[in-house]
């Protein structure tokens, strides 16, 4: 069961890749963005090079899944052993592969968006697009850069994601759906807290 949840979630979000690369980026797009910066035949060479390493993001998001998977569950099983003083990891990891389906609708959101809502967009609008979140509501412009990916984190489906896991929790443990919620809030909540900071770290030490 939890292999197979494993392998839809992943075969969806590559669906997602393939078809937000095949629909909405095109050699145009890159041209647009960094002509300023580099000639016509260094941006062919870019786009030549990475079409021929895109096989690359899709062998290594199974990875990039089982980690991210893998980091939810370990969060939320130090939470759980530091009140009942017991060790749980399986039931926690497939209860994060069940919410990673709520967290696949914004990609599928963003494409329906620029193909027919928002249909003349850059390549940075691509890039920091994120429906329903605050960045929506404030704009990119208005903030600065190590702040857009926090008020991107900040959304709607990332509220629902929570309360996903905290069904999840209270289904595998038999508690309240507010118990699970107290206990995604401490230990997810503070996961997320922690990886939010260092983003921004990087991103403040990289501009």
């Amino acid at each position: 069961m939890t292999s197979t949840l494993f392998a839809v979630s992943t075969l969806l979000s590559l669906l997602l890749i393939a078809a937000g690369n095949y629909l909405l980026v095109s050699e145009e797009l890159y041209f647009n963005a960094l002509s300023a910066q580099l000639s016509y035949d260094q941006i062919k060479e870019l786009l030549t090079e990475g079409e021929r390493w895109s096989w690359l993001t899709y062998a290594i998001l199974p990875l990039f899944n089982l980690c991210k998977f893998t980091l939810v569950a370990t969060c939320l099983s130090l939470g759980y052993y530091l009140i009942s003083d017991r060790w749980l990891f399986r039931p926690f990891f497939r209860v994060a592969i069940q919410a990673e389906f709520v967290l696949l609708v914004p990609g599928l959101v963003k494409i329906l968006w620029f193909l027919f809502v928002q249909t003349d967009y850059t390549l940075v609008d691509l890039q920091i697009f994120y429906p329903l979140s605050l960045l929506s509501l404030v704009g990119a412009n208005s903030v600065a850069p190590y702040l857009v990916y926090p008020l991107q984190v900040l959304n709607l489906f990332e509220l629902v994601y929570w309360l996903v896991l905290a069904y999840g929790l209270a289904q595998q443990l038999s508690w309240t759906l507010e118990r699970g919620m107290s206990l995604v809030a401490s230990a997810y909540g503070t996961g997320l807290l922690l990886w939010i900071v260092l983003v921004m770290f990087i991103s403040v030490s990289l501009s």
